[in-house]
């Protein structure tokens, strides 16, 4: 909740929304308590933000323990959200391949504000527990499918992901701001981007962009895996595998 730090009130709606937010996949379910400390909060407010949702389906409750989760209401505007986003209808039969040649888990991502948001995910045969799915966040500057779309994006835009902080994760995280830039250059002239390590210990993965008919990088295809599996002898083929699938999707796109 940092980006809220500075704030010491909000309104009703911006309460809602944030505790909307405040659910991901690895935490489906909240208490009361819960939700009025991460959003500071009081309990008896909490209590009509979580009555007003439940009653329009954005939020339902477990009779039983008492704990909150996300409602259907937001699982049909999921499918209505997905769908504005062409890729998603086109890129499945691109990822099932890229799957099937690499052996790797594919996805496609896009730049959502410093972070990237995974559009879509494909699972190869043997998945390692990538901590990544439909709808998960992650920041763009530790992650190849971040790396290679940020490599194409507006000085204003890179500077921004900068200024938020270049936070470590792993040893292996880019820090430096300088570092940081020269990777978005090298990305650029190699036209993919590799992350070894830089956002979970043991796992590797390779993005490409995926241009639109604008010119412009908005998505990227990514493959993830192990160490044991991405590493500098695989590199190179699996490399060439993402960047032929990038090309076919910008054509396609």
């Amino acid at each position: 909740m940092e980006k809220y730090k500075e704030r010491t009130t909000f309104s009703s709606l911006e309460n809602a929304l944030r505790l909307l937010n405040l659910f991901s996949m690895d935490e489906t379910e909240l208490s009361i308590a819960d939700i009025s400390k991460r959003l500071n909060i009081g309990k008896s407010t909490t209590h009509r933000l979580l009555q007003t949702l439940k009653s329009e389906g954005f939020i339902k409750k477990d009779p039983k323990t008492n704990l909150y989760s996300l409602g259907t209401s937001l699982l049909a505007m999921k499918k209505i959200i997905l769908s504005r986003f062409s890729i998603c209808q086109i890129a499945f039969p691109f990822l099932k391949e890229l799957v099937n040649l690499s052996g790797e888990s594919a996805h496609i991502a896009t730049l959502w504000d410093t972070d990237i948001i995974y559009l879509n995910k494909l699972e190869c045969d043997h998945p390692v527990r990538l901590l990544s799915y439909i709808g998960k966040r992650n920041p763009a500057f530790c992650t190849s499918s971040g790396q290679a779309i940020l490599a194409y994006q507006s000085k204003d835009t890179i500077e921004n992901v900068i200024k938020k902080g270049l936070t470590p994760f792993t040893s292996k995280t880019i820090t430096s701001p300088q570092k940081f830039l020269e990777k978005l250059s090298r990305i650029k002239q190699q036209g993919y981007a590799l992350s070894m390590e830089e956002l979970h210990e043991g796992v590797a993965s390779i993005s490409a962009p995926i241009w639109n008919r604008n010119g412009e990088v908005r998505y990227s295809v990514s493959i993830a895996g192990p160490i044991q599996r991405i590493n500098e002898n695989s590199v190179p083929h699996l490399a060439q595998l993402v960047v032929k699938t990038a090309k076919l999707l910008s054509l396609k796109m």
